[in-house]
């Protein structure tokens, strides 16, 4: 019989997540869904977003509350480093795809592509029907401030 070795700390319950990434360049949410696995410090998992369906391995650590991740979709992976809190799961990703072929469009349209490769990103364990509305509403707000932050930081 295989022993249950699922995250027990209240930051990183396995399950269902939600929660949205943003380019560098604007404020628009692009909302995920996602289920992740927490056990061993290793996280893994599935989801989905306004880019396609995708899979999650990265590592975590309980000692400094931070987290990295891997998002692969089919065509291509994104870099997530985070920190971990009351809050959920928040930081910055990347795409470490070379953009050297886009230098002859010239500086203008490579520093929009630039934009468009690195942003920040909240998730949080996705509300069970017990929890009450005004609980869900302050996890909003507490989002768009870390947002916010996450903005002006890239």
């Amino acid at each position: 019989m295989k022993k249950n070795n699922n995250e027990t700390h209240h930051f990183l319950p396995s399950g269902e997540w939600e929660g949205f990434y943003c380019y560098s360049n604007s404020s628009h949410q692009h909302k995920m869904s996602i289920e992740l696995n927490f056990a061993n410090s290793i996280v893994s998992g599935s989801g989905s977003d306004d880019v396609n369906s995708f899979r999650w391995n990265g590592t975590y650590n309980l000692e400094h509350f931070k987290i990295k991740m891997v998002k692969k979709y089919p065509t291509h992976i994104i870099n997530y480093n985070g920190d971990i809190d009351e809050n959920g799961i928040w930081g910055v990703w990347d795409n470490p795809e070379d953009l050297s072929g886009f230098d002859e469009f010239g500086p203008a349209l490579l520093q929009n592509i630039k934009a468009m490769t690195h942003g920040g990103f909240h998730i949080w364990p996705k509300a069970s029907n017990n929890e009450s509305k005004e609980e869900v509403q302050e996890e909003v707000k507490e989002s768009k401030k870390l947002k916010e932050f996450y903005i002006q930081k890239i």
